[in-house]
């Protein structure tokens, strides 16, 4: 195994074994014992990623607003919240994961011409 995978693989540990994926786990149990909830939620979650995937600026603005005032009273159940919340969390730190990563690697095919200044 290389040092880029062993890393990884580190990193994986970190994630699995950080107190916000051990309590996203948690809350989907406890969430996975109500088909009917666990399948609302899948619903709420399938039509928000779509909005976000579909639509962008204003549109996607004025779309999340009416989403959430329609979800509203969705939302205002305790365990439909802390899951969400939870899963937020854990997304959002695989995605500052992701961020170092992709700050720091280089995949931009630039010309010399245009590194000089002379992109003509």
């Amino acid at each position: 195994m290389g040092l880029v995978e062993e890393k990884a693989g580190e990193l994986k540990d970190a994630i699995v074994n950080d107190e916000g994926y051990q309590n996203f786990l948690r809350i989907k149990g406890e969430v996975e014992q109500d088909k009917v909830l666990c399948d609302k939620i899948n619903q709420y979650r399938w039509k928000n990623f779509e909005l976000h995937m579909n639509l962008e600026g204003e549109e996607l603005y004025n779309a999340m607003e009416n989403f959430e005032r329609e979800n509203a009273t969705f939302r205002k159940d305790p365990l439909v919240n802390e899951f969400l919340a939870a899963e937020l969390r854990v997304v959002r730190t695989v995605q500052d994961a992701a961020k170092i990563l992709l700050d720091a690697i280089d995949l931009d095919l630039v010309s010399n011409q245009d590194k000089e200044g002379d992109g003509q």
